[in-house]
Parts: structure tokens; sequence; C-alpha cells
């Protein structure tokens, strides 16, 4: 039977997950893989996770930069990561094509995107850690960080002290 989220007409929770828009920072492409394989494998915990949530993933926001062997930037010679306020559908399509589907997701009131993680790479700093938003609304503030604190008290390789906001 499907999972209840799957069921029509039902409230959707996402979690989107986007990786590799710098082709050079491979391990992102590594970490993307291993949560796809977690997310589809055996574990009683991808199972409960599949009932309750929806994930939505694009592995390589950048793949002709990465075919080309680039380092930061696209085809045309841009750094994505610089143009997700106004992408051109021409210039920019798989950014054009991730916001356009999470503003659809915005306005569907069926949707809600409950998590969006953005994964990177970076050339010194060591272990992993997150960037995050500034909010004013403490409460905000404080709800991005529950992931990054729990993740630090359960993977030994995730430093929440290296991560910033």
């Amino acid at each position: 039977s499907a999972a209840a989220n799957l069921c029509p007409g039902a409230e959707q929770k996402v979690v989107f997950i986007t990786a590799r828009v710098h082709p050079g920072e491979t391990p992102s492409s590594f970490v993307c893989q291993g949560i796809i394989e977690f997310l589809v494998s055996h574990h009683p915990i991808a199972k409960v996770l599949r009932d309750h949530l929806v994930f939505k993933i694009a592995p390589m926001l950048n793949p002709d930069g990465v075919y080309l062997g680039n380092y930061r930037c696209s085809l045309m010679g841009f750094d994505l990561n610089r143009h997700w306020a106004n992408p051109s559908p021409w210039a920019h399509p798989t950014l054009h094509g991730v916001k356009q589907l999470i503003i659809d997701m915005y306005n569907n009131p069926k949707i809600n995107l409950e998590f969006y993680i953005d994964i990177h790479a970076h050339s010194t700093m060591m272990n992993g850690f997150m960037y995050g938003n500034i909010f004013e609304d403490e409460e905000r503030f404080q709800r991005q960080a529950v992931f990054p604190k729990l993740l630090c008290q359960n993977a030994e390789d995730f430093s929440y002290v290296s991560s910033v906001f």
C-alpha cells in the first residue's frame, strides 16, 4: 500500500535536496549519493522517512560544468550559485527549473516544504558543517539550528561549532 503522504489529496511534507552547483565540489556528489542510497535502502529509519516525507532531489545542478571539468562555473562561465535571485531559463536552466519547482510547491496549499538542503564542499574546512540564514524572528532562528545540533550529536564528523548562521 502507498504511504499516506502519497495518497491523492494528502498533504505532502517535502524535503528538497540539491547538490553540485559548483563542479569542483566533488564531495557534494558523494554525500548526495549516500543520502539517496540510504533513503532507498531497507533501513527501518529510511522506511519511516519515506512513509512521512516526500524527497525531491536534484543531485547535480551544474552538469555542463561538471562535464567540462570546470571548478566553479557553468558551460557559459557563470557561478550558478550567484544567480538564484533571477535565474534565466536560457543561461541558468537548472536553477530556473529548481526555483520554479520551489515556487510551485510554495503556492500549493497541499505541499509543505519542510526542509531544504543545498550540499556543497569546502576547499579548506574539515568535517561537515552548515551555513544557515539569519532571521530576526528568534523562533525561526532556533528552529533552523535544531538539525545541525542533532547532526553534531549523532555524526562524529560533523562540527556544529564550524556552522555559521
